[in-house]
């Protein structure tokens, strides 16, 4: 597997690093999860708030999705 050219932070702009690996059971195979971060703990900090906010705003969405009743046509 071939490594990424360049991964910079989406905030900063400097290049991420390597941080936490995991490894999860999918369709029973063992799958590597690698999480790279911003070498700045500051900047990092704040583009995790940045996403949470994000995913939550997202969920919010999909929580108050709803389709209204469909018109039908009046028959005279």
């Amino acid at each position: 597997m071939s490594e990424f050219a360049t991964n910079p932070c989406v905030r900063c702009g400097r290049e991420r690093v390597k941080g936490k690996v995991k490894f999860i059971n999918v369709d029973s195979r063992k799958t590597k999860l690698t999480m790279y971060v911003c070498p700045d703990k500051e900047c990092q900090k704040i583009v995790e708030a940045e996403m949470a906010a994000r995913e939550e705003r997202r969920l919010s969405f999909a929580e108050r999705k709803h389709y209204p009743p469909r018109k039908t046509p009046n028959k005279s």
